[in-house]
């Protein structure tokens, strides 16, 4: 499951480098990701509390 996700976003790096270089993702991105790590962050909070499992991590 994980493989033809990390094989997925391998393809899009170098357009994502370039994109980034030229400034036209910059905004839209950091947006996108600051919601993502937000997400992450109250994730792993949950686990280290004990209130989730590994495997509810992972998922």
């Amino acid at each position: 499951m994980l493989v033809p996700l990390l094989r997925r976003e391998a393809a899009t790096v170098d357009l994502t480098i370039r994109l980034v270089s030229e400034h036209a993702i910059a905004r839209i991105d950091r947006r996108k990701y600051r919601d993502v790590h937000g997400k992450l962050f109250d994730t792993w909070d949950k686990y280290e509390d004990n209130e989730i499992t590994t495997t509810q991590l992972l998922r």
